[in-house]
């Protein structure tokens, strides 16, 4: 099952590949400035603009959100998300992944889980500096807490995967993707021993995007997709690495 997540991933990553934002998808934006009582300027990408908020945003933060043209050209905002901010570490992180990386690490099982922790905790005690000391103190910590935690970096673009065992026969998972918003699904296998795959998105265009590609997931014999607003990663990465004693 592990090796289908790998899979999973890069083929969902694709689908985040937009040219423009003339589309529903969302975009992950950040704040830099107020200018007035509903007014911002934000940068997407490369693209410094302005846009309204009747939510009051915090400057300096990042947030997915539907990006909509109104009447008379203004960026309006709606359903916005904060991106998660114990996460924002990753986006300096000192290992960022390939797909194709997860897929060679992915390939050998769950064989893999100790090699990588011997892997983690060689990097953790020849920390060279105090972020690449937290980084790899919260993956330790997250395999403590018996959740695999990766940084992948692709396409110029951060994405995140958190893999947890549930149960012998299922594998839950959650994903971060920077227009795609957060993702969690369940990896399991049915009564007739094949491979279902239980999809939530936070974001409603989100889940119609995976709704009409859903055909394009051959890796899995039954495939539910549906819409799960409020999406925690499993593993809340923390500034406090005191844990690591217990």
């Amino acid at each position: 099952m592990i090796q289908k997540i790998a899979s999973l991933s890069q083929s969902i990553s694709k689908l985040s590949h937009q040219k423009d934002f003339n589309n529903t998808l969302p975009v992950l934006l950040n704040v830099l400035e107020k200018q007035g009582k509903d007014l911002y300027k934000i940068k997407i990408g490369n693209l410094i603009t302005q846009t309204k908020s009747q939510k009051d945003l915090i400057v300096g933060a990042q947030y997915f959100a539907n990006l909509q043209k109104s009447s008379i050209g203004t960026l309006l905002l709606n359903q916005l998300t904060p991106y998660p901010k114990n996460l924002e570490i990753l986006q300096d992180s000192p290992l960022k992944l390939s797909f194709q990386n997860l897929k060679e690490i992915f390939s050998k099982g769950e064989g893999f889980i100790g090699e990588w922790k011997e892997f983690l905790l060689n990097q953790f005690s020849d920390a060279p500096d105090k972020n690449s000391f937290l980084f790899f103190g919260n993956l330790l910590l997250s395999l403590q807490k018996n959740v695999i935690s990766f940084n992948i970096y692709e396409d110029k673009k951060n994405y995140f995967l958190q893999l947890e065992k549930r149960q012998e026969e299922s594998l839950g998972f959650y994903a971060l993707y920077p227009n795609l918003g957060p993702l969690s699904g369940v990896v399991y296998k049915t009564l007739e021993k094949d491979i279902g795959l239980n999809l939530q998105a936070s974001f409603e265009s989100t889940k119609n995007l995976l709704k009409n590609h859903a055909k394009d997931l051959k890796l899995f014999h039954r495939v539910e997709i549906s819409l799960q607003k409020h999406i925690e990663p499993l593993y809340q990465f923390t500034q406090n690495l005191l844990d690591l004693r217990g």
